[in-house]
């Protein structure tokens, strides 16, 4: 009786073995024909070359449009890329450009105007269109010093039709911004490189270093814009042999242009140092109030200008 018991159990426990042993199914294989294993494999590398693609965009000069301008990163645009923006790119902030372009950029720090900086010298939008085109209001609302920074101009010279030139409002609050260094391969450079149909008022420059070939103080090619009240200390190299002290050398259409109520304290180290050769030298193109009445007083090279009123033509 006991080993028909034990028989009983053996029987039972095989059968439940087996039944579970069945419960797992195989999958079937699929066996693909020459065809359909060649279709499979163009597929794939059609996804490895849009993968590849799609990477190279990411690391190479990303065109900026209207459409993609606040998707790609700064250091992903051509000129986020070059050289002059090397020292400064890494400040950029697109949320606060994003926020400001629309309303007022109120630079409070050295981020703020790297940001104004690469906003005007990369935002696709026409500065001399009669519809729809690029104007903005600056408010400097602190003092800021970019001592130990190579910085770029705003606005940058040298486009057709001033398509990257600074076009708007700087009202600077009488701050100050110190230690601005400016060294590039580029033509015209100044604080602002290129300024078309703006207004700038306030604005002081203190120990500023300026160079490259036809490089001006607060700007390096101005069109229909008006200073008030700018005051500039520092020093200006100017590669050409004229050697004289711009505020500004190349000037389109001078009788709309106004400099008004506006000091420089400069240092030429080309060592020019009487007023003759400066006014006697214009630039090019004959712009006649593209330099200043200045004076030498001491004869070292640091010019002086004081004036209550300077106007064009």
């Amino acid at each position: 009786m006991k080993d028909l018991k034990v028989l009983c159990t053996l029987v039972a426990a095989t059968m439940l073995l087996g039944a579970c042993g069945n419960t797992k199914e195989t999958a079937p294989t699929t066996i693909l024909t020459p065809a359909e294993t060649e279709a499979s494999r163009e597929e794939i590398t059609e996804e490895t070359e849009e993968t590849s693609e799609t990477t190279e965009e990411l690391t190479g000069p990303v065109d900026l449009t209207l459409d993609n301008y606040f998707d790609i990163a700064p250091e992903l645009s051509e000129w986020g890329m070059s050289d002059e923006a090397a020292d400064i790119i890494s400040l950029v902030d697109m949320d606060y450009i994003e926020s400001s372009c629309e309303d007022v950029f109120y630079i409070e720090d050295v981020s703020d105007l790297a940001s104004l900086t690469y906003f005007v010298n990369t935002y696709p939008l026409s500065r001399t269109s009669d519809d729809d085109h690029f104007f903005i209001n600056v408010d400097l609302m602190a003092d800021i010093d970019l001592s130990g920074y190579s910085w770029a101009p705003m606005g940058l010279p040298g486009t057709p039709d001033h398509d990257l030139a600074f076009a708007g409002i700087f009202i600077g609050n009488g701050h100050t911004i110190t230690g601005l260094t400016i060294d590039n391969d580029r033509e015209d450079n100044g604080f602002f490189g290129d300024i078309y149909n703006a207004t700038v008022c306030g604005l002081y420059l203190e120990d500023i270093s300026v160079s490259g070939m036809g490089s001006g103080v607060f700007a390096g090619h101005i069109e229909d814009v008006r200073f008030f009240d700018c005051r500039a200390t520092g020093t200006l190299t100017d590669s050409m042999d004229i050697g004289s002290l711009w505020i500004f050398p190349m000037i389109d259409n001078e009788a709309d242009s106004r400099f008004i109520s506006c000091s420089l304290d400069i240092t030429n180290s080309e060592g020019y140092a009487t007023t003759e050769e400066i006014t006697e030298n214009p630039y090019a193109d004959g712009a006649s109030n593209s330099v200043l009445d200045t004076f030498d007083p001491d004869g070292d090279g640091v010019f002086e200008y004081e004036a209550d009123y300077f106007e064009g033509n």
